[in-house]
């Protein structure tokens, strides 16, 4: 497939891009570490290395009040400010460091946030002081004069964030400014906190720096600004400076999935085209669930677009660009929206990295680790820290040898892209397939690991990623009940009825439950159905009844416990509105031919009724081999990752950690 109309170049405002992706904003949490400026020269210059020529750094508070935490750049602090400097110093040559211009707004996690209006975010603890209109207009003033600070200190651009429900974008919309002044009472006066913002920004700069505006294409909000509220401000921003528009998508508070792999791939583009057909002359910027070069060259293909944003595609593959470039799509360690160690960890004020790239935000650290002497390295078993642990040893110089009993990489990976919505761990099984070959890793397939067979190889290291097992129960009764293991389930030797009792509540009945409900991936057209998207004022999950009833329990604990913070709402919402029943704080007591007899909190016995039972009761690990190869050769380097290691829930995001650290430890 031909990608040259992804490398025509493109023009915002005063500079030149030689191509149509550039690499979105995303707050990696590095601010306040030890050598903070030193990591971020090592994370964003390996991505200008590896073929983005402009990136856009995560939000640097433009004042006190404006920071999302604690943990965020000030443009008003001169300390900050020099760390800054350092980063820009780099990159001169390199390519455009654009700095984005942020204010949290009612977002902000500490005591001195500031809003429109004095009304708490459904997401926040903290209620917001309202400003007055002259700290409006001195917030926009600031707004000015950190785009002024950011060029003196050697940025090449700006991105103004009035997206994602933050303060720009919240004075745009009726729910968060219920003000009667300058900056609100009606929809027009609603945008004037945006356009002035915009226009001190272009004065205070000069007009050849460039200035992209993040404005929010849809905030999936009811009651939230229409498509024509939200054209017209588009036109005023490009009227009064904007060199660019990059069209986000969603608030954080909405219950509409916005960047989840529940999202199909490239749906928000459909908005981006609404606004580009409405507002020509100005570059319009996509983002938001793009990952593949396939979807960029479509989103450009169709019009949809000028440019592509990606930020986590960045994170998962630095290299990105420069495969597409090379034609070698096969080789890119794809996003899978996963949001394990990006999302979830920015909003625990951690370190942001990456579940399918644990090197991500670790490049310091890795590259000062110096390399062991070449070793002969085993790695038994090939789940997800088994195929990392293979990889990273190979491009660490070992020769490795990877040991499958199955017929296919990938272990527990498999079974979890047979659920909707998560097909694209597929792409991880297709990158760690291609690269091994790439690196000349030997893979034996249908091939049990034994003793014998390592005594016979005789390596340096082992490294055993041999995984779980489902955890057995026993109830009385369950031999006389239609009954499988979630693995039976979703290897397709189990399939059970249509009133199904699950047993556990983590992630994997969850999932499981989905795909009882629900067993194929959502095309944009029913997503956007789904949601009532397209309404863009009433946007709702619209309740859809499954034939199958479903009822999940658990002995104690949150159903669902386990799920990622920022993805794990929408799948429990789409649980219950398919009418999924879930019970918990109980015992289980016996399977009588109606069903589960369960007894409650409060001593009263219930009857379930199902005609089938789902088990997805947790796992055990799987390390008999392990202790025993330990026990006999106490003298070589062994390694144990993951499940194998701990079967405290199925963890990639930990087993492709390990798995990576193993390899750096062997030969030391």
């Amino acid at each position: 497939m031909s990608y040259d109309l992804i490398f025509q170049p493109i023009q915002i405002g005063s500079i030149i891009l030689p191509h149509r992706i550039i690499m979105g904003s995303m707050h990696l949490g590095l601010e306040g570490l030890p050598h903070t400026a030193e990591r971020m020269i090592s994370f964003y210059g390996k991505r200008f290395d590896g073929g983005a020529s402009l990136i856009t750094t995560g939000g640097i508070s433009i004042n006190h009040a404006g920071k999302g935490s604690n943990v965020f750049f000030n443009f008003q602090v001169d300390e900050h400010c020099n760390e800054l400097s350092k980063v820009t110093k780099e990159f001169q040559s390199k390519g455009i460091f654009c700095a984005q211009l942020f204010h949290a707004g009612r977002y902000a996690y500490h005591k001195d946030l500031v809003a429109p209006s004095a009304i708490r975010a459904p997401i926040n603890r903290y209620v917001p002081k309202e400003l007055t209109e002259e700290e409006a207009w001195q917030t926009i003033e600031d707004f000015g004069n950190s785009a002024q600070k950011a060029k003196e200190i050697g940025f090449g651009a700006v991105e103004v964030m009035g997206s994602e429900g933050y303060l720009v974008n919240q004075f745009f919309s009726a729910i968060t400014n219920q003000r009667e002044d300058f900056f609100g009472g009606n929809p027009q006066k609603r945008m004037n906190f945006a356009i002035e913002a915009m226009k001190n920004i272009r004065k205070k700069v000069g007009k050849d720096f460039p200035v992209i505006f993040r404005m929010s294409g849809i905030d999936l909000i009811t009651g939230n600004p229409s498509l024509e509220e939200v054209i017209e401000l588009a036109k005023k921003l490009k009227e009064n400076g904007a060199d660019a528009l990059n069209i986000g998508i969603g608030w954080h508070e909405s219950r509409i999935p916005t960047i989840s792999v529940l999202v199909p791939r490239g749906s928000w583009a459909k908005i981006a085209k609404k606004i580009r057909d409405a507002v020509p002359g100005i570059p319009i910027i996509a983002s938001n669930r793009v990952n593949s070069p396939d979807t960029i060259l479509g989103i450009l293909r169709n019009g949809e677009a000028d440019i592509v944003s990606m930020a986590r595609p960045f994170l998962a593959d630095s290299d990105i660009v420069n495969k597409i470039r090379n034609k070698t799509p096969e080789r890119i360690n794809t996003c899978i929206a996963c949001n394990q160690a990006c999302l979830d960890h920015t909003f625990n004020d951690e370190m942001v990295s990456c579940l399918v790239n644990p090197e991500a935000n670790r490049e310091l650290e890795f590259s000062k680790k110096p390399r062991g002497k070449k070793s002969k390295v085993v790695v038994v078993g090939s789940g997800p820290g088994g195929m990392e642990a293979a990889r990273a040893s190979a491009v660490l110089g070992h020769d490795v040898i990877l040991v499958e009993a199955g017929d296919r990489l990938g272990g527990q990976f498999n079974m979890a892209c047979t659920i909707p919505g998560k097909f694209e761990f597929k792409e991880t099984i297709r990158y760690f397939t291609n690269e091994l070959k790439f690196l000349q890793v030997t893979v034996r397939l249908n091939t049990v690991c034994t003793m014998e067979l390592l005594e016979e190889i005789n390596p340096d290291a082992v490294i055993f990623a041999t995984g779980v097992r489902p955890r057995k129960v026993n109830i009385p009764g369950l031999e006389n009940k239609k009954h499988g293991y979630y693995v039976d389930y979703l290897t397709g030797k189990y399939t059970p009825g249509e009133n199904v009792l699950i047993i556990g509540g983590g992630g994997i009945a969850c999932d499981s439950a989905h795909k009882l409900l629900e067993d194929h991936d959502p095309s944009i057209e029913s997503y956007f159905d789904k949601y009532n998207v397209l309404s863009y004022t009433d946007v709702k999950i619209i309740p859809k009844k499954s034939k199958r009833k479903i009822s999940i329990l658990r002995r104690a604990g949150k159903i669902g416990a386990g799920l990622g913070k920022t993805t794990g709402w929408a799948l429990m919402q789409e649980l219950q509105s398919m009418g999924v029943t879930f019970y918990t704080s109980l015992n289980y007591k016996e399977i009588i031919p109606e069903g589960l007899v369960i007894e409650l909190k409060s001593s009263k016995q219930l009857t379930i009724p199902c005609d089938s039972i789902l088990i997805c009761a947790g796992q055990e690990k799987e390390n008999s081999l392990a202790i025993d190869y330990m026990e006999k050769h106490k003298n070589k380097q062994v390694f144990v990752v993951g499940g194998a290691k701990d079967a405290s829930g199925l963890d990639a995001k930990r087993a492709i950690l390990e798995g990576t650290e193993s390899a750096r430890q062997i030969g030391q």
